[in-house]
């Protein structure tokens, strides 16, 4: 072949032009037009005879390999330039023989061309008469790489799908269901591969149909994702919820994208019933801080009526006695509320029973008031209202057991409303 038939390389070997015509006229015996055809076409061509000799190369073979019909004496010596590596070679080879046996319509093979780049070579094969045989071959390099990076991102698509408890449905835009994945963590798939070919609205209750069946018009319409919906469906004695999303896909297809939400469901129904004990609690919790705040406003006015108690007795008694300071030096009080539960004890009353005030505060008055005046206390104090005093039969109880006998007034304690809170025991010794 001469630099005619491939664009340069003159000179390099194998047969030469009149050797490239006899060949094409071996193709196709008297058309001369045969050989400017395999020249202006973009596969490369290979004639190989019936003992694998090169015959003929087409200049598209030199422009995709590089190489020259010198470089290419047999196939088998142009195998060893190709496919430097023996064991690859080897691999191709086998391949090759069932390509030209017509066991493999195809072959792909990575080649090492002439400047050493190495390209994604297709190989097929067209049978000739007297043993000949056609070898067309392409440059699928770019398509191998492209081929390549979307086995890569179905590879990775795919990891994403199974790493996602979702089921993913490719739907045409009336919800036919085209195909169907379920990612390794879903649960039960509300839709399997057997339902293929049905519309998704028809699996599902009739009201949330007729809302999906809104969503995916209205997604195939905009060419826009549908907003999230949440729907439920009974099956095997529970009830389970679901959340679907509508997506748009090319050429009027939807993906229809379903979680399943019962435990993120049930989840926000035990929250709202703690919510709900959390909202019973803080209300409890305010009655008795109401009740707390009520025993406080009771606490702070005894204490308001017995200091002004105790500043009049003080005063009335100074003015009996024509000279302030002359009240009797050892009475003292004791200030209980309406269940006789002591709230102040003054200081006069510590030194007559021996117990500091903190000491008695909670206790119930009978613990240091004996004997009889406990009834009329009791009865006609908190009871009634009115005041009782009792010159006899009364006793206080000090700290080390000891009795002594006192003179006892008990007025009460009455609120606004009339209401007894308490009283003030006033008492001496006789």
């Amino acid at each position: 072949m001469t630099g005619n038939d491939t664009g340069s390389g003159t000179g390099r070997g194998g047969p030469d032009a009149d050797g490239a015509r006899e060949a094409c006229q071996t193709l196709h015996p008297g058309e001369s037009v045969g050989l400017s055809i395999f020249r202006e076409l973009p596969d490369g061509l290979v004639l190989i005879d019936g003992e694998g000799r090169c015959r003929y190369l087409n200049p598209a073979f030199t422009r995709i390999t590089g190489y020259f019909p010198g470089d290419f004496p047999t196939l088998e010596a142009w195998f060893e330039r190709a496919h430097p590596n023996p064991a690859y070679r080897r691999n191709v080879q086998d391949t090759m023989q069932r390509l030209l046996r017509g066991d493999q319509s195809i072959l792909v093979a990575s080649v090492v061309c002439r400047s050493g780049k190495v390209r994604d070579i297709e190989f097929r094969h067209a049978p000739l008469p007297a043993g000949c045989a056609l070898l067309v071959i392409r440059d699928v390099t770019e398509q191998v790489l492209v081929e390549e990076h979307l086995r890569q991102a179905t590879s990775e698509l795919t990891a994403v799908i199974e790493a996602f408890p979702d089921l993913f449905l490719r739907l045409n835009a009336d919800g036919t269901i085209l195909d169907s994945r379920a990612g390794r963590l879903a649960e039960v798939p509300l839709v399997s591969r057997a339902l293929l070919g049905r519309r998704l609205q028809e699996l599902l209750p009739a009201e949330v149909g007729v809302i999906l069946g809104k969503a995916m018009q209205e997604a195939a319409r905009t060419n826009m994702p549908a907003a999230p919906m949440e729907f439920s469906c009974a099956g095997a004695g529970k009830v389970r919820h679901y959340e679907t999303r509508i997506m748009p896909l090319r050429e009027l297809h939807l993906l229809a994208v379903i979680r399943e939400i019962t435990d993120r469901k049930e989840a926000e129904e035990e929250l709202h019933r703690h919510r709900e004990h959390l909202e019973d609690l803080i209300a409890e919790r305010t009655v008795e801080l109401e009740r707390a705040n009520q025993r406080l406003e009771h606490l702070l006015y005894c204490i308001e009526v017995t200091e002004r108690r105790a500043a009049t007795d003080w005063l009335d008694s100074s003015i009996g006695q024509g000279a302030p300071g002359t009240a009797e030096p050892d009475a003292g009080r004791i200030t209980t509320d309406a269940d006789g539960i002591i709230v102040i004890v003054d200081g006069a009353a510590e030194r007559l029973t021996g117990y500091a005030g903190s000491k008695l505060a909670g206790r119930t008055v009978w613990d240091v008031l004996v004997g009889d005046a406990r009834e009329a206390l009791t009865v006609e104090v908190l009871g009634e209202a009115r005041s009782v005093e009792c010159a006899q039969g009364a006793a206080i109880v000090r700290t080390d057991g000891s009795q002594f006998p006192v003179h006892l007034l008990g007025d009460a304690i009455v609120d606004a409303g009339g209401a007894v809170i308490g009283m003030v025991c006033t008492f001496w010794k006789v």
